[in-house]
């Protein structure tokens, strides 16, 4: 009896049926209850209901009610999800490994970007490159009016005040003009 499942892969195993290395052996459970603790922490995409009906049990809804009170049948359950935490647990030594094998298959295959990316992200994890990345951020609200005031100075810098006029070529006239030029020449 094959499972449908659309693209999905079981996360302990894909054998149809519990291995029994995978059980606490307590010997506390029938056939169908190791089956229906499989089921559901193989594949979490299936309901409970359906889980006891592929374990054969006959009165599926009344059956995964009852085996999700039974003290042993919950036990299994957290045992065996715990073993799936572990098979796909994050740790520093398996992440290393996996950045070994990702650079040597780039490498392989001529992916060099790839493998340099992976040979930087080793290097991270091994102290040897380090990122400083600095974010600061203060709050206008934090301020005082002095301390807003002197900021504005700052980022303004010499400011110079004056008036903007619109003049047209006729309205200036040639004295005005002669006396930009001596302005400009006392100045050099």
């Amino acid at each position: 009896m094959k499972e449908e499942q659309s693209g999905f892969e079981p996360l302990l195993d894909q054998a149809e049926d519990p291995a029994i290395e995978f059980f606490n052996l307590s010997n506390k459970l029938n056939r169908m209850q190791r089956i229906f603790v499989w089921k559901v922490v193989n594949n979490p995409q299936i309901s409970y209901v359906e889980c006891a009906r592929k374990s054969g049990y006959k009165d599926a809804r009344q059956s995964a009610y009852k085996l999700l009170k039974h003290p042993e049948v919950k036990k299994e359950i957290n045992y065996l999800l715990g073993e799936v935490r572990k098979k796909y647990e994050l740790n520093q030594d398996r992440a290393v490994k996996d950045l070994y094998d990702i650079r040597d298959k780039a490498l392989e295959s001529g992916s060099f970007n790839a493998a340099i990316a992976a040979q930087n992200s080793l290097l991270k994890v091994g102290g040897l490159v380090v990122d400083k990345k600095e974010v600061r951020f203060g709050k206008i609200d934090q301020m005082s009016r002095a301390e807003i005031e002197n900021r504005l100075k700052q980022l303004m810098g010499d400011v110079i005040e004056g008036e903007i006029t619109d003049e047209t070529e006729e309205s200036i006239s040639p004295s005005s003009v002669d006396l930009v030029q001596e302005d400009c020449e006392q100045d050099q």
